[in-house]
């Protein structure tokens, strides 16, 4: 994303208008209409502009997460870092298993559960609750049961990839690290204890694990 996406992309995660930002910047719509349209690419009160979608300068003009400026000095004082974020559902492993992309948030259960997830992920990406210790390792990337990890299928997998996947036959996913030798896929778990499997055309990928974070 450049500077214009991510004024647009944090203004309406916050439920502004450009008329309510142009407002609290304290420049005009018309101003702000040519930041979001990339025909400014450097305002001139980004200071201000990032304390009002309480965001840092460094990430409206860079990307940069949570990076003080040091740089300028100024009267006016940048909010911490707030990453823009949605809600995306948690899912069972039979539930994820049946996934695709034309899925209707309205015919999942009413209890369901939705986790805030990084404003990246696509609107297909959902959670899924880590069962058993297949995944978890002694050195190295370790995702323990318990775990949430968010998986999104519109990522596509390489080798290296950690996926979610359902192999034919079954209803339910497994969560495993893909593996790619010699024109061969594996499915491998991060688990020395656990074998490695081979999987040819008897299996599809449903997404890819973008992110894996506990809840205490």
């Amino acid at each position: 994303m450049n500077i214009a996406e991510r004024v647009k992309t944090q203004r309406i995660h916050l439920g502004l208008t450009q008329t309510e930002l142009a407002n609290k910047v304290g420049i005009s719509q018309q101003s702000l209409q040519k930041i979001e349209d990339a025909r400014t690419s450097n305002p001139r009160k980004l200071l201000a502009l990032a304390k009002a979608l309480e965001c840092t300068p460094e990430w409206l003009q860079f990307g940069i997460e949570g990076v003080s400026s040091g740089e300028a000095e100024s009267n006016v004082e940048a909010a911490p870092f707030k990453a823009p974020s949605k809600k995306l559902p948690v899912v069972s492993h039979v539930q994820a298993g049946a996934w695709s992309e034309a899925i209707d948030y309205r015919s999942l259960a009413d209890d369901i559960e939705w986790e805030e997830s990084p404003f990246s992920a696509s609107d297909n990406a959902f959670w899924l609750k880590v069962v058993g210790d297949s995944m978890t390792s002694p050195v190295g990337t370790s995702i323990p049961e318990g775990h949430l990890i968010l998986v999104d299928p519109d990522i596509p997998a390489d080798n290296g990839s950690l996926v979610v996947a359902k192999l034919d036959g079954t209803d339910e996913v497994t969560f495993k690290k893909l593996y790619i030798d010699a024109g061969q896929k594996y499915l491998k778990p991060l688990n020395p204890n656990y074998r490695p499997f081979e999987i040819n055309g008897n299996c599809r990928i449903v997404g890819v694990v973008k992110e894996a974070k506990v809840k205490l």
